[in-house]
């Protein structure tokens, strides 16, 4: 067999275990607040996406998820595809997807209604394009423009390489697209100065994983000192540069930016395997030995990430778990519609996540807080109360 064929054969097993646990998440997670709104008034790729795919696979949690985890394993195979054009050997470009499926944030964003799953993509296209045929794709620029803000970092890096290759059609055109996506999205500066520098790093670190997110500094650092630097430095290069800056002033929605940062994947993985096949095998242990503890860690976070709902019976209060606006929902309306109740008065954002259930606004009253004559709604996981929710009839008040 090809070791190419072969390498083939290992990827489709990754993303057959990655589809596996990903599923099995997915059963788990119920839709939050911001998923809801987005649902119910699409302005984005990801509203629109799983809006129409609800039209087709029916108004439930796989319905809604299925668009970005098909994407998702589109995506690891563009990163295969990428990554050999950085990486000597066949079996790097496999580790390279290995490590995308392994990302904490990857896999987060798998299952969520966003755009972070289209942004990935049209980017790794973008790359793939410039590496095979050494030519900007414009077509796919000006789609770019329209699909999503976080873009307008792309077009500032396409300057700023355009300016090193000396292109000055790239440049122009790069700033008139820059231009056009920030009249389409705009980008909200404002407020009083106030520092987040430490809270963007610090979600920066949990998306990454602490060891890997280091060593994505240190290889974007060592590849400033390169003569010809690839189209994904830059564009991580910048997209860092922007949430350090800005966050030097307000908070930074991270997750809409971070994307763009998997971009450097194939330049991290080229640049631990050219320092460890150097060096005689006697004196691998100091690449070894990180590789080891950031591929422990990666599978610690993904363990917290998968176990998600097992973990609540660790919190004494349901709203301390990390994940709690995914949760709940789902097995409140299962229990509503069990009592043979399909209208409730609750809170905004939790009467939003019902409505998505099938559960509309009306009577009776729904509150998680005790109330006088009110049935009580427990929430369990693996048979631990979770949580309560009390029923009244309004009518009573």
């Amino acid at each position: 067999m090809k070791p190419q064929t072969r390498n083939l054969l290992w990827l489709c097993l990754l993303l057959c275990l990655s589809l596996g646990a990903l599923s099995y998440l997915l059963n788990t997670l119920s839709i939050s607040y911001n998923e809801a709104k987005e649902f119910f008034n699409p302005r984005s790729f990801g509203g629109f996406a799983g809006y129409f795919s609800t039209q087709i696979f029916g108004q439930n949690d796989w319905g809604l998820r299925v668009p970005f985890l098909l994407l998702h394993l589109l995506n690891a195979f563009l990163m295969f595809f990428f990554a050999q054009g950085f990486l000597k050997r066949p079996s790097d470009a496999l580790m390279c997807a290995f490590l995308f499926l392994l990302i904490p944030g990857v896999n987060a964003a798998a299952l969520l209604v966003s755009n972070s799953g289209i942004v990935i993509a049209l980017s790794l296209i973008l790359c793939i394009w410039v590496q095979k045929r050494s030519k900007i794709p414009y077509l796919l620029l000006l789609v770019m423009a329209f699909a999503d803000e976080s873009f307008a970092l792309v077009f500032v890096a396409l300057i700023f390489y355009g300016m090193e290759r000396k292109q000055t059609f790239l440049i122009l055109v790069s700033l008139g697209l820059f231009a056009l996506n920030m009249y389409c999205f705009g980008l909200e500066v404002g407020g009083h100065p106030s520092g987040y520098f430490l809270d963007s790093n610090g979600h920066l670190l949990l998306i990454f994983s602490p060891l890997l997110f280091l060593y994505f500094l240190y290889t974007l650092y060592r590849y400033f000192n390169t003569n010809k630097k690839p189209l994904a430095w830059y564009i991580t290069s910048t997209t860092l540069g922007f949430i350090w800056l800005l966050s030097m002033r307000q908070r930074v929605q991270t997750e809409s930016f971070a994307p763009l940062l998997i971009l450097a994947l194939p330049l991290m993985v080229n640049l631990y395997f050219s320092g460890l096949r150097v060096r005689l095998p006697q004196f691998r242990a100091r690449y070894t030995i990180p590789f080891l503890a950031t591929f422990l860690i990666l599978l610690s976070c993904n363990g917290i990430l998968f176990l998600s709902k097992p973990l609540f019976v660790l919190f004494p209060q349901a709203n301390e778990h990390f994940a709690f606006r995914h949760f709940i929902a789902k097995e409140l309306a299962l229990s509503l519609k069990a009592k043979g109740i399909d209208k409730v008065q609750t809170t905004e954002r939790l009467q939003e996540r019902l409505r998505f259930y099938g559960i509309s606004k009306g009577t009776p009253l729904l509150t998680s807080n005790p109330l006088p004559n009110a049935s009580k709604i427990p929430i369990l996981y693996y048979d631990k109360p979770i949580m309560a929710f009390y029923l009244q009839d309004s009518k009573l008040h």
